[in-house]
This record gives C-alpha cells, structure tokens and sequence, in this order.
C-alpha cells in the first residue's frame, strides 16, 4: 500500500468506523489490513462504509449481501458482500447473466477476513470478497425489487451449494437457468467471431498471474471462462471489467489454488488456450440444440486439449467459425457422441473437426473402401488389422453424424445412404480379413467335387433397405453356397463349420462402442437364435418356402433382404429365391400379421406413454403399411418389390395401390418420424426407448431444437402438435387399411 500514506489510510479508516458504530472492529481491521490498495484509491469513506455494513451481515445463513442502486431505467449498481467460495465469481456473473445482467464495469475484490469466521473448508480465518459491477439491461427486463428478492434467493442457494462443497451441482442448476434465459431473450447474438486480445502478465502484481483481455462482449464469457479456470484449480484473486467504445476489457489477477503464480510455459498456454477458445465458442452457444450441455461438454474438451498435449498449430484453426460452430453444434447435441466419438485421442478427432470442407461434401462408397484399404496396408497382424478397421469406423462415423448435424438441409435419405455406404464397407472389409485369417489355418472351403464353396452377406432390416440412422445396428444374414471340406491349410474342417467360424470372426472384427451402434445382429436367420450362424443355400431355400417353418413375420422380414458383400453371383441367387418365395401367389396371413402387430403395441408400449416407434401411428405402423402392401401386390407388380420404404410407397402410389393422398400422408409422416427418432436416438444413445419425453420437460426444449424448430416463442406446441399429427395419419391409415377387414380394434391413437 506505498501509493496511499499511513495518515491517509489511518483518517480513512476512522472515517469508516464512525460511520459504523454497531459493527466490531475486527471487521474493519480485516478490511484495512488485507483488502488491495486499488480498492482504497477506487472508493470514499462511505462507500466503504457501505460495504462493510453488508460485508458485516454475512453469515452462515446468509452468505451473501446484496445491494442495489438504480442508475437509469436501463442500469443499475450491484454491491455483493460474502464468504470467498472456490468458484463463486463463477456463479455470480453467470444468475446475472440468467437474469439479463449485461456486466458494463466491474471491480472484484478478495481478502482474507481474520479469525471468527468459519469458512466451507472448517478453517476459523477464511476470506470475504467485495464485488462491485454497473449492469445494464433491456427496457422489458426490470431488475426492481422484487426480481432482485428472487436473485439475491437463487444466489444464496447456489452458495450454499458450494459450502457444502457441491460445485458440479451448483453449475447444473445455473446452467439450465442461463440457458433458458438465452433461449428466450429476444436479445440476438452475432455468431461471428471478432479480434480478441489476450496478455499474459507475471510483473505486474507480486502474487498473482495478470490475465488482460480485450474483446467484443459475448454471452456467458465470464461465466464460462471462470467456470474453466475453478476446473483447473486456478483460483481468481481479483478482477477488473471495464467497457471502452464497444470493446470490454476482462483483468483478471489469477494463481493455482493452493497458492503461486501460473509461471511455467506449459501453465501459461494452457491459461491463453482456455481464454481464446471460451471467449471465441460462447458466441455460437445459441446455435447448440441444449447450450448448457455444450458448455459443460466444452469444459471436459478443454480438458483433453490440455492432458493430451495438443500442439499450438492444431489449434490455432478452432478460433475460426467453422470449426467452432461444429464444436458448439455437436458438443450441444448428445451426450453418446461426446462419450463415444469425442473422447478419441486428439490426433484422430482434431484433423476431422479441422477439415471443415470435407463435411460439405458427401464421400461415395469407392473412397471409403480405397481410404480403408490404405490405411489396412501397414497393418501386418490380425489385431492390428482389428485396430486399424474400426479406428477407421469409428471415425467415419464421426463424419458422417458432424456432417448431418452440421448440414440438417440436406435431402432425406442422404444420411442413411451414407451411413450405409460406411455399413457396407466395413462388413465387406471384415469378411475379407476374418477369411484371410481362417484360411491361413484351415485352408480353402471346397464343395466336395472340389470346386470353390462362395459365401454372400445380406443385410436386413434397416440396413437391407438403406435406411440406417443415429444408434443403428446392422442386421445382417449369411449364406454358403452348399457342403464340403477346406483344403490346404494346417487344420482341415467340414465348410459348415468353417461358415460358422467366418461369421463369428466377421462379427468380432467389427467391435461396437456402444451397444446397439453398429452392432451387428445375426437373430433374422432361419430359426432364430437357435439356428447356426451362417445357412447353407439348400437350407435357406427349404426354409424360406411354402414347405418350410417360416413364420409370417419372417416372410415379411425377408422383403428387406439385400445382397451386400461376398460372392455376387450366390448374391443373385439368394434375392431370386426371395423375390419367388416373399412375392408368389400363395397368401399372406394378413390377419396373423395384424395380431402381431397388436400384441407388440400391448407388449412393447409403457402405458401413458407415446411411443414413436412401436405404439399407434408410429414407425412400425407406417413401416408395416408399405410391408403389408408388398406382400399383397407384389406378386402382380414387380416394381413393388424394393427392401426401400420410400421407394416402396412411391411404386405402390404408382401402381394406384395407394391413393395420392395416403401416398403423400405416409411419405411426409415417414420422413417426419425418421427425423423424430434420430433426434431421440442421438441424444439418448441407444435405441431401445423411443417413448416422447413430457411436453413441459427440458429434454422436450432441446428435442424441439434438434428438430429445427428454432425462432418460435412456442417451439415446444408446435412439435406436439406435429407429432400427434402424423401419428394420427400414420394410425388412421393402417386402420382404415388392415384392422377393418381383420380383428376388431378395440385400442385408440
């Protein structure tokens, strides 16, 4: 304090203390003795006065005073007094920013309070801070007292919280309230990036690390910037906000928690890296589908840019909007693509993020075969040859979800040809390896007149009809072309087992992150579970006849089989078979079909719930429309039978199987529901649960988002009554259609 003499600091605090009379001595004293000089230079006796009048009504109950003066109908003074909590200034300016409190010019203060006090961590000398901000805020959005009764409420809350050492908790709850806050402000923010200024300083002050920044003002940067620095240990002594012709300047005087400087190389970058990257990503928190999960996902990112080591020339580029905007718009979007795909090491996730152009622009199926060989070159062991093919999925996967995520007007369909396109790639790839590794032990599958046994893989399912999305597993069929022994290996064994071993090795090569996500799924096989992995061609031909076990639903089943990879020619073979077998003239049990379909809606839908896959007017309805019709027409019109429900329902429209209003009604409530459950999927992670969250629930908000319902005060109505909508038409048709001339419905939509 050698800028302010003894006298004067002496005649202030007897100033102060005459105009505190009721407040112990001690309190002032702590006050003097510890509080910075800036603090005693910035403010007269009695404002001072006033400070340690609230500093002085702190206590466990209360551990924090608020005091407010009015400057103009639009701004307004904000004096805060309390205990000095880890990760408080946090809290602080991020309810502020929840209650539309733009911080103009601030001065944070913090000091150690003397013995008497009892702080969070049991200690009997903790530390008080004195927080003084000018806030500005819209004309409609009052801060009068009775909104301030409310704020001061909800802070001494979240403080409470972080007493009680409960910090992750604390930020949940602010972090929804912030975003909601945004989310219905009529306050627009520019999702363009803008110059940013950031100095470093360890000469300044004697104690701590100087951190100056200078920017353009973007939403919740405090708040999130000091998020980081409590997440890293980095505790913030003292900070100074000031606004000069549109541009704030941020001070903030930082150490490590348990005491000293940020001095070392690696420390500083870490602290500039954290700085540039917050302050540029908060401006694009608006375009995330759920902003709070971006900022808590962005935080953890932060984390693995950090651990890893990521080197400077890898991260200059996510100061640019692109690379950003994708980050806000993924790391806001699901939970399962943060923990399955973000956690890659940076060397595999960085180069994806960084080359922005090749997410707008599709990748065909010849180039990720040709990208996969390449990368199999080097790879000279089967486990190696394992790592390589899904380190390669898993990012291609990667891709693909970033680029629909990033690009949602792109044609319907073009996300699931391209993860389709992926699917294939991938099976074919590993039925090759999972060869080359059988038959360097077993030799060569032969028929027993010696001519070479050909295997073919089908896919079923969504995967049979292109029409994979977000969470989707690969059904998938395998065929031989018929009994005999392998040669010229170590270990001769009959083809049959050889069959076996190919499907099993082909499904262990391909190992899923998550279950249910490209999975593969071997239960559509003749006899189910209870059937050998792979069926030779006489066995698939017996049992997929009229003589056979079939059950109707397999006979359905089989209208998305679709010849992937293998022998093309045996390819050829198996669809011939099923075109004669799925669409001849003998009839379909419509009415067993129908029952099926009843009892998956009793079975399978959670009463009071709204399932959009399984319950009336659902996807299995609309799916289960078209099926029905292949079936019934298939036989007389040819161009019916495609495993593509799309492509199905414009060939019955245009064989007058479907009128041009049921056509246009499935169409658009197919589409609908495809984007639905992608959305559910994406966010969930897995497919199993597929029921509509509560209209007035959060995870409802950020559905509406991620469907594209943004700029409407009532994004939430709107979704809901789309939603019952399609069903309704979806529900309604397939009444109309099926249930009238079979059972009686006795359900309701």
């Amino acid at each position: 304090m050698n800028m302010l003499s003894e006298r004067h600091l002496h005649t202030l605090r007897q100033e102060v203390m005459r105009r505190c009379p009721n407040i112990d001595p001690p309190v002032i004293d702590a006050l003097f003795a510890q509080l910075d000089v800036d603090y005693f230079q910035l403010f007269t006796a009695p404002q001072i006065a006033a400070h340690v009048m609230l500093l002085a009504a702190v206590d466990d109950q209360h551990p924090m005073q608020l005091r407010v003066i009015p400057r103009s109908a639009t701004s307004a003074e904000v004096f805060l007094a309390a205990y000095d909590l880890f990760g408080e200034f946090s809290i602080i300016t991020g309810l502020m920013a929840a209650y539309g409190l733009n911080i103009a010019e601030g001065q944070v203060f913090s000091y150690q309070c003397g013995p008497g006090r009892i702080t969070p961590w049991g200690h009997t000398d903790g530390g008080m801070i004195i927080d003084i901000f000018t806030v500005e805020y819209a004309a409609d959005n009052t801060f009068d007292a009775t909104v301030q009764a409310r704020f001061v409420t909800q802070l001494n809350a979240l403080l409470q919280l972080l007493r009680r050492g409960k910090l992750q908790q604390a930020r949940e709850e602010l972090n929804y309230r912030l975003i909601d806050a945004m989310r219905t402000s009529q306050q627009v923010f520019s999702a363009r990036l803008f110059p940013i200024d950031i100095r470093i300083d360890n000469n300044t002050s004697p104690d701590w690390t100087v951190v100056d920044i200078t920017a353009d003002d973007t939403p919740a940067f405090l708040y999130s910037l000091s998020n980081a620095l409590t997440m890293r240990n980095i505790y913030i002594h003292r900070v100074t906000i000031t606004s000069i012709h549109g541009k704030v300047q941020d001070r903030l005087y930082v150490g490590r928690h348990r005491g000293g400087k940020i001095t070392s190389e690696a420390g500083q970058r870490e602290l500039h890296i954290i700085v540039a990257l917050i302050k540029q990503f908060t401006l694009f928190l608006t375009v995330a589908p759920d902003p709070a999960k971006a900022l808590r996902h962005f935080d953890q990112f932060l984390d693995r840019l950090a651990t890893q080591g990521a080197p400077s020339e890898d991260l200059h580029w996510l100061g640019e909007e692109g690379p950003l905007k994708a980050l806000a718009t993924v790391l806001g979007s699901s939970d399962f693509l943060w923990e399955d795909f973000l956690r890659m090491q940076h060397a595999t996730l960085l180069p994806v993020l960084k080359d922005m152009e090749e997410m707008h622009r599709r990748t065909d199926k010849t180039a990720l075969a040709s990208r996969l060989q390449q990368a199999l070159q080097a790879a000279d062991t089967a486990t190696t040859r394992k790592m390589v093919l899904n380190t390669y999925k898993d990012r291609e996967l990667f891709r693909i979800d970033m680029r629909h995520l990033l690009h949602p007007e792109l044609p319907f369909g073009s996300f699931s040809e391209e993860l389709t396109d992926l699917a294939e790639v991938v099976v074919a790839t590993a039925l090759t390896l999972a060869q080359q590794a059988l038959q360097e032990r077993h030799g060569i599958p032969l028929h027993h007149d010696g001519s070479p046994c050909t295997f073919a893989l089908f896919g079923l399912g969504k995967f049979g009809g292109r029409e994979l999305g977000y969470a989707s597993d690969i059904e998938m069929l395998c065929v031989y072309s018929g009994q005999g022994t392998t040669r010229g290996g170590i270990e001769s064994i009959a083809v049959s087992e050889y069959a076996e071993l190919l499907v099993q090795q082909c499904r262990d090569f391909i190992v899923a992150r998550r279950s249910g996500i490209f999975e593969i799924d071997l239960r559509l096989r003749p006899f189910g579970s209870h059937g050998p992995l792979a069926t030779s061609v006489e066995t698939f031909q017996h049992y997929y006849s009229p003589a056979g076990q079939a059950a109707p639903f397999e006979r359905q089943a089989l209208i998305k089989l679709r010849w992937v990879a293998g022998d093309a020619a045996l390819g050829q073979q198996i669809e011939a078979h099923r075109n004669g077998y799925v669409y001849s003239a003998t009839p379909f049990d419509l009415t067993a079909a129908v029952q099926l379909r009843q009892r998956q809606i009793q079975e399978l839908v959670h009463p009071g719930t709204i399932d959009t896959k399984y319950g009336p007017g659902g996807l299995i309805d609309l799916e289960y429309t078209v099926q029905y019709l292949q079936l019934l027409h298939g036989a007389t019109t040819p161009a019916v039978r495609t495993p593509n429900t799309l492509e199905a329902q414009q060939a019955l429209y245009q064989a007058s199987h479907l009128s041009q209003q049921e056509y246009q009604q499935l169409r658009e409530a197919y589409v609908f529901l495809r984007h639905l459950i992608d959305a559910l999927r994406i966010v969930r992670g897995h497919a199993r649960d597929l029921a509509l969250p509560s209209t007035d629930s959060e995870e409802f908000i950020f559905l509406a988002r991620r469907m594209g319902y943004w700029g409407d005060q009532r994004p939430t109505s709107r979704l809901a009554t789309d939603i019952a909508h399609h069903m309704a038409q979806a529900a309604r048709i397939y009444q109309e259609r099926f249930l009238t001339v079979t059972i009686p419905h006795t359900g309701s939509v």
